[in-house]
C-alpha cells in the first residue's frame, strides 16, 4: 500500500482538528455554563440555611469561640420551643455522634432572648468566629450531623 502525500496531510489535519476539538469543546461548554447560567445544577448538599459570608458571632450576640478555637454548634432556645427542649436533651448525644472529630467541636446552649435575632435556632460557628449555618430547631439532628461532618472533613481549621 502506498499513501500519497495528500492523504497523509489530510490525516494530519484531521488529527490536528480532533485534538483542538477535544480541548476546546469542554472549555466552550464551561464558558456557556458559567456566564450563561445554562445547565448549572440547582441542587445543594447542605441542610441548613447559609448565613451571609463574613457574619461574625458578635453581630448576633452568639458566644465567643473557645480557646483553643473549635467549631461550635449553638442552640439558641426559647421557653416555648418544644423542639429546642428535645434538642437540648440530646446535645451530649449529638456531640458523641461526631465520633473522632468531637474534639474539634463544642456544643452549647444560650437563650434566644439574649440574641439579636430573638428566634430559636441552631447555629454553626467556625473556629474563626464566622457564623456559617442556621438550622430550624425542628430539623432532624442527623441532618445537622451530616453537615458538620462535611464541614469538618473539608476544614483543617479547629
Amino acid at each position: 500500500l502506498t499513501y500519497s502525500v495528500e492523504a497523509c496531510r489530510m490525516g494530519n489535519r484531521t488529527t490536528f482538528w480532533l485534538i483542538w476539538g477535544i480541548a476546546l469543546i469542554p472549555m466552550l461548554a464551561a464558558f456557556v455554563m458559567y456566564f450563561g447560567g445554562i445547565g448549572v445544577p440547582e441542587g445543594r448538599t447542605h441542610h441548613g440555611e447559609l448565613v451571609p459570608s463574613g457574619t461574625q458571632y458578635s453581630e448576633w450576640g452568639l458566644p465567643a469561640p473557645n480557646e483553643p478555637p473549635t467549631w461550635q454548634v449553638v442552640l439558641a432556645s426559647a421557653a416555648d420551643c418544644d423542639a429546642c427542649q428535645t434538642f437540648s436533651e440530646g446535645l451530649e448525644n449529638f456531640h458523641t455522634a461526631l465520633g473522632r472529630e468531637r474534639d474539634r467541636v463544642s456544643v452549647s446552649e444560650v437563650k434566644a432572648s439574649d440574641l439579636k435575632e430573638k428566634q430559636a435556632a441552631i447555629w454553626v460557628i467556625d473556629p474563626m468566629g464566622n457564623v456559617v449555618l442556621r438550622f430550624e430547631p425542628e430539623i432532624n439532628p442527623t441532618l445537622i450531623l451530616q453537615d458538620m461532618k462535611k464541614l469538618l472533613k473539608l476544614s483543617k481549621v479547629g
